[in-house]
């Protein structure tokens, strides 16, 4: 097991390190570890002959004593050093985020800088799994012999938000590899993306991509026998369209985030989907859940409580944070898991939920406000949820927030299996091994909550809507056990909503 941050060692009546007054001994130990020239290292010296010993207990008499070195612990820490385990990939990547709080992304109201799309892929692990679910669902397509949306027989596959590329370069190499044709779009409202995808398209790709510069939801879907050039979006309102549209076969994106739902994929995905073909049409990914888990953090509590000083929104915002001076509170019993799954989206919906949701924006239907009367018309109340869920502590303990997680089913391939992300910390290693995209998710207390031994936490969650926004809002109760079926609550906290810093639709 790794050593988590310097110093490794805490000593204490070692002495002075001997040869501190001479220049060369000096910096030769300047970073705390003696050189080797200075210090030979025990583990690494050569194992004497029979003959050898014998000679040298000979010239080394008994009566002397053996004189102990005073520069033992330095060699024992650089040994240690020396051998600590090498770090995982991502370890190596979250170097300086541990603990880091960051606001979550809004990619539909923010353009994403370059920089921000270079860090996603640097993920050894993410588009590769991407690829093998393009892949298997292509050889599906194949063997099953469905038909495609295109007139030359090839699959037609959309990628959503493509970014600066990536999903698209492996879209195109999972076709090279099962021998499917395919037609691919890059569907990207980002106009400095649009502009990379674009060179992309004729420097790396050969031409063969359609890129299209829209918000996914306005894109009418791929153009057939096109009268305009290729790339150039029709989102107009006109009863007459200038040319008509054909529709996808597999539906790709990478929407997720920390708590798989909290950067809008579902309402993206809801407002793409009538591009997709409704009989045999895909989407990757196909579905996803959220989970959680009680943590004490007092490390990530009184950052927040500082901030909150100067800024009123600190403690209702959900931060996404490489979590690291944590410790989980809740013990695995039956029935009751140490992380437990929140609410689930599949992908694509039933045409009758989408129907309802366009009659009740078109004022058809009455809505319900999102669940949350909050106002709007309930267009969006279908992508509401609310969890209670009851996780059990043996030890007492502080509650300080609670920590999320997404798992991400993003083909279900039958014979050759579920091609899964997660980063669960008790499944990534399973699913998605040194996958490094997403940090996790945290939703803060505003006051810690306090809580005996043998106690049980009771979490309430809440994804609201009003049309314009999405939020959440999230609550923790302690509760005592104070007979066989009776047990009586010693606290709870305050009601967290992240309304005024809710994402945009």
């Amino acid at each position: 097991m790794r050593l988590k941050q310097p110093p490794w060692l805490l000593l204490s009546d070692v002495g002075p390190v001997p040869g501190l007054d001479d220049p060369v001994q000096l910096s030769a130990t300047a970073d705390g570890f003696p050189s080797p020239s200075a210090v030979a290292d025990a583990s690494r010296s050569p194992t004497p002959t029979p003959a050898e010993a014998s000679a040298t207990s000979r010239e080394t008499p008994k009566s002397k004593p053996k004189s102990k070195d005073p520069a033992a612990h330095l060699i024992y820490m650089r040994y240690l050093q020396r051998n600590q385990p090498p770090r995982t990939s991502i370890e190596k990547f979250g170097s300086g985020y541990q603990d880091y709080l960051q606001a979550p992304l809004q990619p539909l109201t923010d353009n994403l800088e370059s920089v921000t799309y270079e860090v996603f892929e640097k993920d050894p692990v993410k588009y590769d799994w991407y690829e093998r679910a393009i892949a298997q669902a292509l050889s599906d397509w194949s063997k099953q012999s469905k038909p495609t949306s295109s007139s030359s027989g090839a699959v037609v596959i959309a990628v959503a938000g493509s970014g600066r590329g990536p999903l698209v370069t492996r879209a195109l190499r999972a076709s090279n590899t099962t021998g499917v044709p395919v037609e691919v779009w890059a569907v990207e409202k980002n106009p400095n993306a649009y502009v990379l995808l674009q060179r992309h398209n004729d420097m790396d790709w050969d031409g063969v991509v359609n890129v299209v510069k829209s918000d996914m939801r306005a894109w009418k879907g791929p153009l057939v026998n096109p009268t305009t050039t290729i790339g150039q979006a029709v989102t107009s309102t006109a009863t007459s369209p200038a040319s008509p549209y054909g529709k996808v076969d597999i539906l790709v994106s990478e929407l997720l985030g920390s708590f798989a739902d909290n950067e809008l994929s579902p309402e993206c995905l809801d407002g793409v989907q009538h591009v997709l073909a409704p009989q045999f049409g895909i989407s990757i990914p196909s579905s996803y859940t959220a989970h959680l888990t009680p943590i004490l953090a007092p490390r990530l509590h009184a950052d927040i409580s500082h901030r909150a000083v100067t800024d009123t929104t600190a403690t209702e915002t959900p931060y996404v944070v490489m979590l690291h001076a944590i410790d989980y509170l809740a013990t695995t019993v039956p029935d009751h898991p140490r992380i437990q799954q929140v609410w689930e989206f599949v992908h694509p919906l039933p045409e009758s939920t989408l129907a309802i949701a366009e009659a009740r924006r078109g004022g058809g239907v009455s809505g319900g406000g999102g669940g949350s009367m909050a106002g709007g018309d309930g267009a969006n109340e279908h992508n509401t949820r609310h969890s209670r869920m009851k996780f059990v502590c043996r030890n007492r303990g502080v509650v300080n927030g609670l920590a999320g997680y997404f798992e991400a089913v993003l083909y279900d391939g039958g014979v050759e299996g579920k091609v899964e992300l997660s980063t669960r910390p008790d499944t990534i290693d399973e699913k998605s091994k040194d996958m490094i995209s997403w940090f996790p998710i945290f939703f803060p207390l505003k006051n810690p909550l306090y809580y005996p031994d043998d106690s049980e936490l009771e979490v309430s969650i809440w994804r609201q809507t009003d049309d314009r926004k999405v939020w959440y809002e999230w609550m923790v109760e302690a509760f005592a056990m104070v007979g066989p079926a009776k047990r009586m609550r010693l606290g709870m906290s305050e009601v967290g909503s992240s309304r005024k810093v809710g994402c945009l639709m």
